[in-house]
């Protein structure tokens, strides 16, 4: 009779004599998932194909792709400059048919003085501009076209009227009422000024409408790729949504169906106040959002940043906390920066928030998601914080890599029966008893804690018919975030 221990494609039925070996991985798999970030952006004319999702090469691959003052290479651009090694995924978008583009206005007068640099801003772009004593404001809009020219990525076509300069966005849609028009935004302590004689009217960028109605249709065609964070430069609703129900956890990718996961951050232009009313309309675990003020970069420079910390962060961790990382954007104006009062009041509206350091340094202070009210109504901080999103997410892969590893291709049968060692076979709970101990395993990476509660506590239950039940009890890590303390004094 043939043996309970199973030897891969060996047959029982071999009678030639001799040694026959198998090589078995199926205990030996210790490889972890691929991170993986997915950029979606608006393109303009290169070799990419709009709707189809990309490996990307860095910020070279991508302007020839999807030309230099796209979305998708500006988002690259600045996910480039915090994380330089993880894998990234860009899904190129065509401007909407029915889209506007959104155009804003320098307006010179005056006939300059004196010599000097004319240091105008788009977005976080410096437009220096040479200008000679006597030149008109006529002169010096020509020259600000012919210095536009020569600067590469810029994120709108510039052309000069008299002495009125008109600025229309590369990509049409909304996105382009973020982009800041600025003039000498360092100020005499950072070297800049108007020459003397020349004055300078902002016409701030609006008019475009119509994010790209294709949006649910590229995700749609993302198959069961994973992708951990998805970077987008949208806040309308319609997109957000559209982000929301793809991610969702009842079809989407975070469906027990699925698998597939991932977290979708943006950033938001706008007052505290305008933040506020923002935030209270969201309500989506799998979305953070990270108001921005007035700061002079773009939001969808914010948001790859963001993701780019958060990504390094989740490489090393997925449980540490994703704060005090510092971005490379420009800071709001001490004006337009939310006190620590509206901070705190903006974290219990689904939005995240920075500070700006001594230096001028951009900080991540904490990462939130947009949920904050359960089906009932009632207020739920259950999936508050970024890193239990991404905690999740990793203990979740890891359990079912480790389970698929352990008992694929096994029989089952019912608890307390008798396994020959060696025999292709379980129970329910000997299944438990496997995820207790992967449990362990977790908590010496600290992505989770309380091993002996979880041991005691889960529940497996053969259902019929081949089911197996979990009740897994997780308990995952906190992060530092508060230490209060009274300091109490003695006089002597």
């Amino acid at each position: 009779m043939s043996g309970s221990i199973t030897v891969p494609n060996y047959s029982d039925t071999n009678r030639v004599p001799g040694l026959y070996f198998a090589l078995d991985n199926s205990k030996a798999n210790t490889a972890a998932v691929t991170r993986r970030v997915l950029i979606i952006g608006q393109m303009i004319a290169g070799t990419g194909v709009a709707g189809v999702a990309t490996l990307s090469g860095g910020y070279s691959d991508a302007v020839a792709k999807y030309g230099a003052a796209s979305q998708c290479a500006r988002l690259v651009k600045a996910y480039r400059a915090i994380d330089t090694q993880g894998e990234v995924w860009v899904l190129p978008l065509a401007d909407d048919g029915e889209a506007t583009a959104s155009k804003g206005t320098f307006t010179l007068s005056g006939t300059a003085t004196e010599a000097g640099v004319l240091p105008l801003y788009v977005g976080d772009q410096l437009i220096s501009v040479a200008v000679s004593a006597g030149d008109t404001a006529v002169t010096v809009a020509a020259g600000v076209v012919t210095a536009a020219a020569g600067i590469s990525g810029l994120p709108v076509s510039v052309e000069a009227s008299a002495g009125m300069v008109t600025l229309t966005a590369i990509n049409k849609g909304l996105a382009g009422n973020d982009i800041l028009l600025g003039v000498a935004l360092l100020g005499t302590a950072g070297g800049q000024s108007i020459p003397a004689g020349l004055a300078v009217a902002l016409g701030q960028m609006s008019g475009g409408g119509a994010n790209p109605s294709t949006l649910a249709t590229a995700l749609a065609a993302q198959g069961e790729r994973i992708y951990d964070l998805i970077i987008h430069p949208y806040s309308d609703t319609g997109s957000l949504t559209t982000l929301e129900t793809w991610l969702n956890d009842t079809s989407g990718r975070w469906s027990p169906m699925l698998q597939l996961y991932g977290h979708a951050i943006t950033a938001y232009r706008g007052t505290y106040g305008q933040a506020t009313a923002f935030g209270l309309a969201r309500n989506d675990q799998h979305a953070t959002i990270m108001p921005i003020g007035d700061s002079p970069s773009d939001p969808l420079s914010w948001a790859a940043q963001i993701a780019a910390r958060t990504a390094m962060s989740m490489r090393t961790n997925p449980a540490l906390p994703v704060t005090a990382l510092s971005l490379t954007v420009m800071p709001p104006t001490d004006a337009g920066r939310y006190s620590t009062e509206q901070r705190n009041s903006l974290l219990y509206d689904g939005l995240s928030t920075f500070t700006v350091d001594d230096s001028g340094t951009v900080n991540i202070e904490r990462l939130v998601t947009t949920y904050q009210t359960n089906a009932s109504g009632l207020p739920d901080n259950s999936y508050l914080d970024i890193e239990t999103m991404l905690t999740a997410e990793i203990c979740m892969q890891d359990m079912r890599s480790y389970l698929a590893g352990q008992y694929g291709g096994c029989i089952l049968v019912v608890d307390g029966t008798k396994i020959s060692a060696g025999a292709k076979a379980t129970t329910a709970k000997l299944i438990g008893k496997a995820c207790a101990s992967r449990y362990r395993w977790q908590a010496t990476q600290l992505w989770v804690q309380n091993a002996d509660n979880f041991a005691a506590n889960i529940v497996a239950e053969n259902a019929g018919n081949g089911v197996v039940k979990l009740l897994m009890p997780y308990d995952f890590a906190n992060q530092l975030r508060i230490i209060a303390g009274s300091v109490q004094f003695v006089k002597s």
